[in-house]
């Protein structure tokens, strides 16, 4: 027996004393030392700073469902801590309880969630519309005092570039925001305006920002510490230094367990003239707007799609940046070339790399590279070897994994027998004939998963050889697509799980890039119907 602890801390918790994860874990202990369970193993699962209504980021959450066994004892301060979302908080109680045999506890009222019955998955749904009310609430309440803030020309969010925040208090003591100009960096935002209305491009003012070495925002803190071409075009369309604060223009919502931006509607957005605040007067905000194609007001908040084969893939080994496309000449005429966006965008200041090498001649000799280390006869026989013995180690295990199996399998019919004893009772109970079903369900999968671990030895061969066939085939075909350039863009996603880098060099009087980074074969075949087995990453070259 094992016992996991679960603690859970969201930002709407700060300042709770009683959800710090100190204070979760002590409680934890406490319940433990007091409890049949005390001395056990105990494992403990965390996540800092998850929202309750979040199940998809949360690793401590998932680990500690991906590790749960029968017997186990799992324990938290309270339901609200394994989530605030009444329909998935049910179906974390059904796995854990239910469907894992494990024992669940609430150490803040001593009480074991059961989910044995119809009655115990209405008493786990009704909590957790409790907990989930609570959380909208929660927001609620936030987002109407945040647009209280703006209404009275206080500041809802964080820095802006020009402005130093105060704090002040008001009549009755209560703390809050203010921004004030901060000139210096007023001098610069007006620098920009003035740069832009003489007709300068957004990545030539970024370069003679960082020429001068003018402190960038956040300079030290987050990002590289240089202007951006995108820095700038946020800064010439923000229309706080025109002295109007515009709030709402962003809301996030929860799509698929992800966390979204998305525009709010008119009605949700508030701007509120604060004349105290302008730094650009009106004449040349009107101008550096003109300059803009009106449909670049209006972009959409959706990333585009990658054009070139290995955008988002390669990175600048020098800075750390992207790898993206610029023109360069060759033989007389201009070609698409990879080269630091850092350093194409912002100057030397940002990256001293500045070469520009033309596609053609880097995606050929990567795949020349590929064809002729990665991908050659010789290494697809030996991945394909290798396979075939990951397979086979695990082909001793099988005993063992029946031997779980036929234990779980023997319990869900012990549990058949008293759902049918029930229902003969209780006179054909709706709710317990949903349960006698799902057990029914369970007991045939458990056969099938039974069936196939007992298969033949010379069965578990053909498996085996089929598997090692797969994998050749699905490599030779991967080969024939760099050959014949067929999408490559797909093949070196999965060939380069983990990305590669781009280094300055020199080759024959000319700057190169030299590339350097790690291949993963398995990529390539992972969910092509092999049996389950560990496939290792492979090659690494320059």
């Amino acid at each position: 027996m094992i016992v996991r602890t679960y603690m859970r801390r969201s930002k709407n918790d700060e300042g709770k004393q009683q959800f710090s994860l100190d204070v979760q874990a002590g409680g934890c202990r406490d319940f433990l030392d007091a409890s049949p369970f005390a001395g056990a193993k105990v494992l403990e699962y965390v996540d800092d700073g998850k929202a309750g209504d979040d199940f998809h980021s949360r690793t401590g959450l998932r680990q500690l469902l991906g590790d749960a066994r029968r017997g186990d004892i799992v324990l938290c301060r309270d339901q609200s801590r394994l989530g605030r979302d009444a329909i998935e908080v049910t179906l974390v109680v059904r796995d854990l309880v239910r469907d894992r045999g494990c024992r669940l506890f609430y150490y803040a009222s001593g009480q074991e969630a059961l989910f044995a019955n119809a009655i115990d998955q209405a008493t786990t749904f009704i909590q957790g519309t409790g907990h989930q009310m609570e959380l909208e609430a929660i927001r609620s309440r936030v987002r109407e005092a945040l647009r209280s803030r703006v209404r009275a020309g206080r500041v809802a969010g964080g820095r802006c570039y020009g402005y130093r925040l105060e704090r002040q208090s008001d009549g009755s003591g209560r703390p809050f925001t203010i921004a004030v100009v901060h000139e210096a960096e007023a001098a610069v935002v007006r620098r920009i305006f003035r740069l832009r209305c003489e007709g300068h491009g957004l990545k030539k003012i970024a370069h003679v920002l960082n020429r001068d070495a003018v402190p960038s925002p956040n300079a030290g803190k987050r990002g590289t510490g240089s202007w951006s071409p995108g820095c700038i075009r946020a800064m010439l369309l923000n229309g706080r230094y025109r002295g109007v604060y515009t709030h709402g223009k962003v809301k996030k919502v929860r799509t698929g367990g992800v966390v979204a931006r998305v525009r709010a509607e008119a009605s949700e957005v508030i701007s509120v003239e604060i004349p105290e605040w302008q730094i650009i007067d009106d004449e040349t905000w009107a101008r550096s707007r003109e300059l803009f194609a009106p449909e670049s007001a209006a972009r959409k908040m959706t990333k585009p799609a990658a054009k070139y084969a290995l955008t988002g893939i390669a990175r600048c080994g020098t800075c750390g940046g992207a790898v993206g496309c610029a023109s360069t000449r060759s033989a007389g005429d201009y070609v698409k070339s990879y080269t630091c966006v850092r350093h194409h965008q912002r100057g030397p200041r940002a990256c001293t790399a500045s070469v520009r090498q033309p596609m053609a001649e880097i995606e050929g000799a990567l795949v020349s590279y590929l064809e002729q280390h990665v991908l050659s006869t010789e290494v697809i026989d030996d991945f394909a070897q290798q396979v075939r013995a990951a397979i086979e180690e695990q082909i001793p295990e099988r005993a063992a994994d029946v031997a779980e199996l036929e234990g779980q399998l023997r319990a869900v019919k012990a549990e058949q027998k008293k759902l049918t004893k029930a229902v003969a009772i209780a006179d054909d109970v709706p709710e317990l004939v949903s349960e006698l079903r799902d057990r029914a369900t369970r007991a045939r999968s458990l056969e099938s998963r039974i069936a196939a671990a007992r298969r033949a030895p010379e069965e578990q061969g053909e498996i085996v050889a089929k598997a090692e066939t797969l994998v050749r085939r699905r490599l030779c075909e991967v080969r024939d697509q760099l050959r014949g350039r067929e999408d490559l863009r797909t093949v070196f996603l999965r060939l380069f799980p983990e990305g590669i880098r781009f280094y300055p060099s020199r080759a024959e009087n000319q700057q190169v890039w030299r590339i350097e980074g790690g291949v993963s074969l398995g990529q390539l075949v992972e969910g092509d119907g092999l049996p389950l087995c560990t496939l290792q990453s492979d090659p690494k070259g320059t």
